[in-house]
């Protein structure tokens, strides 16, 4: 869905949760360095934390902001990913993962 009015990248506050649509989620924490929303994702029975970019961007822009929610309790160190290696294969980790997961959750019902 699309929608005309929505907030631009400019009006933005790092680290705060905006009301969002989007393909994958209704809340996400804006996360001003890669222009993306931090969401709550699940796939295949799996939850993990995903990121939505801000309809504006040049590419895979899927997210319009439509409210500002709230301050999160996160700061941009807790919403960077590391790369981990698992069985040889790396894959990206976020610092807090299961805290980013269980805030977000709540906004989406999830329990």
């Amino acid at each position: 869905m699309y929608v005309e009015k929505y907030i631009k990248i400019e009006d933005l506050k790092d680290g705060w949760l905006y009301k969002i649509i989007a393909r994958n989620a209704s809340d996400g924490i804006w996360k001003a360095k890669s222009q993306g929303f931090i969401i709550s994702r699940f796939k295949f029975g799996n939850n993990f934390i995903f990121e939505e970019y801000h309809y504006d961007c040049e590419e895979f822009a899927t997210a319009q902001p439509i409210e500002e929610v709230e301050q999160s309790p996160f700061n941009t160190k807790d919403l960077t990913d590391d790369v981990v290696v698992i069985n040889g294969i790396q894959h990206a980790q976020f610092r807090n993962e299961r805290a980013v997961l269980n805030y977000l959750n709540k906004f989406e019902g999830i329990k």
